[in-house]
């Protein structure tokens, strides 16, 4: 595994990669209005929306270069309110605060001392108290330069923080984004599956047992994928502090699943970067049984009343999915062109794979260096540590 950490301005260090050379992307770009990170082109503190919004189009332009054509991005991102004094934004919950700079809360944002123009949604047409909607304007604009928009996820926080506010409820979710460069693309979806609702709860009537009456219907199957269902679209995941950072980090368990999903457990090819597939089988599991050889032969199905259960899918190995012939695999590179505190990157290793990060503040880099426990030899052999700097002579 490989690891690359690039200091600098994002788009001048994406230009320095090449084309097609990642497998995956899992980000979470400074949210607008937050908090003034100190460090010359920061992004985020656009004095307008479109302004913001202007600015993810040109980077993820860049981004959409440097990843393979089946390559996935997952995009993170908060939204804030229109306040005549500046954005206001949701509480970040526990997972490190707004930081040293800025206030905590719902606060209209404000650099330590003063010293530049607070963000203003107001400007953009916004009434006070509006939310300014920021992840769909961003999606919306992406999708209009050319992305996929394939789905919306919904990051719930059981452990949200409360807010001040008694006009309406407390914000407790963020929005991930599945976008793709194009309309087929690598997504592991056996990697991410959940456990199954066999009580049938919430309406679920695919595993309920029996029938409509209450009794199962003659030669019918309720029996559920053993592997799990197919992963729905809210996530329930816990803000996680980090010790080293003190400011809002993404959690482990958000970045786990879009990395399964976006990259290939068994590799990459070595020469054109094409993720291996899992070979499965498909069996029938909630069919009439004369059903069975029907489903085996890709023939029709019989009619019959409902659909209990899920087809059973079984693994029987990897297969690649380029014509290259190359036996052996390298590990996929997944990107984060906002690294942060190196939690994308930390992640990516844990599960056996590579990672680049940019991040442009030095002090942010040199956490993230001691997460992924750079310098130290107890990876030594396993992992290859880079870090490379783009910072010019006028930046801070």
């Amino acid at each position: 595994m490989k690891h690359t950490i690039l200091n600098g301005d994002v788009i001048d260090c994406l230009r320095s990669l090449p084309d097609a050379c990642v497998q995956c992307v899992v980000t979470s770009p400074p949210y607008w209005g937050l908090r003034d990170y100190g460090v010359e082109g920061q992004i985020g503190l656009e004095p307008t929306p479109e302004e913001y919004v202007e600015k993810m189009v040109e980077v993820f332009r860049e981004v959409r270069r440097v990843l393979r054509d089946d390559g996935t991005l997952w995009l993170n991102l908060g939204d804030s309110y229109a306040n005549a004094g500046g954005a206001q934004q949701p509480h970040r919950d526990s997972c490190g605060g707004i930081g040293k700079k800025g206030t905590r809360g719902t606060q209209p944002y404000h650099a330590a001392g003063g010293g530049f123009e607070r963000p203003s949604a107001l400007s953009s047409g916004l009434k006070p108290k509006d939310l300014v909607g920021i992840p769909w304007r961003v999606a919306f604009a992406l999708q209009a330069d050319g992305w996929y928009l394939r789905s919306d996820i919904i990051w719930s926080k059981p452990n949200a923080m409360p807010e001040s506010v008694t006009d309406r409820p407390t914000k407790s979710h963020e929005y991930v984004f599945l976008l793709a460069k194009q309309a087929r693309y690598f997504y592991d979806t056996d990697a991410v599956r959940e456990a199954q609702n066999r009580v049938g709860g919430a309406g679920n009537r695919n595993y309920r047992a029996g029938s409509e009456n209450g009794r199962e219907a003659e030669g019918q199957s309720n029996r559920p994928n053993p592997a799990g269902r197919n992963r729905r679209t809210v996530w329930e995941i816990a803000t996680q502090p980090t010790p080293e950072a003190h400011f809002a980090t993404f959690p482990e368990a958000l970045v786990e699943p879009c990395i399964k999903a976006g990259t290939s457990e068994r590799g990459a090819c070595p020469e054109c970067g094409a993720p291996w597939r899992r070979i499965v089988e498909t069996s029938p599991g909630g069919l009439p049984r004369k059903d069975t050889e029907a489903w085996n032969n890709g023939g029709p199905l019989t009619p019959h009343k409902g659909y209990r259960g899920s087809p059973i899918v079984t693994q029987r190995g990897w297969q690649p999915s380029c014509t290259c012939g190359c036996e052996e695999t390298v590990p996929c590179v997944v990107l984060d062109p906002f690294g942060g505190s190196g939690t994308v990157a930390k992640v990516a290793r844990d599960l056996g794979r590579s990672s680049i990060l940019i991040e442009i503040n030095p002090e942010y880099v040199q956490i993230a260096k001691k997460r992924l426990r750079i310098g130290e030899q107890l990876d030594s052999g396993v992992c290859e540590y880079v870090v490379k700097s783009f910072r010019t002579e006028a930046a801070p």
